[in-house]
């Protein structure tokens, strides 16, 4: 009698590469899309203080910014501290619910930015914040 005896192929493991390419390219496309929309929000450059957590619920906001000459912007167009109590009326009644974000360059004087808080306070904002930028090496 004959003997079989049962070939069994060995079955070599391969890696489908299909997926990971589509992966790979989708994400590839997402971060070139995301990064040509990445603009400058306001025409003022300062420098933010650090802190270790810094973090603001997402929802609409409007920022002021203090630059070190004490140049002061509500969501990039320039005012002055006389101005800024009209200013912010009108941005507090067109979003009563949105949130102040006080951009202050590190070295303006605490002084400054607690005069423009208080206007801002006045005017109706109730949700305010400082941005800071995260602290290096956290």
């Amino acid at each position: 009698m004959f003997r079989f005896r049962s070939q069994k192929k060995r079955h070599i493991p391969e890696i489908n590469m299909t997926p990971m390419i589509d992966v790979v390219l989708q994400l590839v496309i997402f971060f070139v899309v995301t990064t040509t929309f990445i603009s400058v929000e306001s025409g003022a450059q300062v420098n933010l203080p650090s802190a270790d957590f810094s973090r603001i619920e997402e929802a609409k906001t409007i920022t002021v910014t203090i630059t070190e000459n004490n140049s002061i912007y509500i969501d990039g167009a320039l005012v002055d501290e006389k101005e800024l109590a009209q200013v912010a009326v009108a941005e507090v009644r067109q979003n009563p619910q949105a949130m102040v974000v006080i951009e202050a360059d590190k070295n303006v004087l605490h002084g400054k930015v607690v005069r423009v808080m208080d206007i801002l306070r006045k005017s109706g904002a109730e949700k305010m914040a400082i941005a800071t930028q995260p602290t290096e090496g956290r």
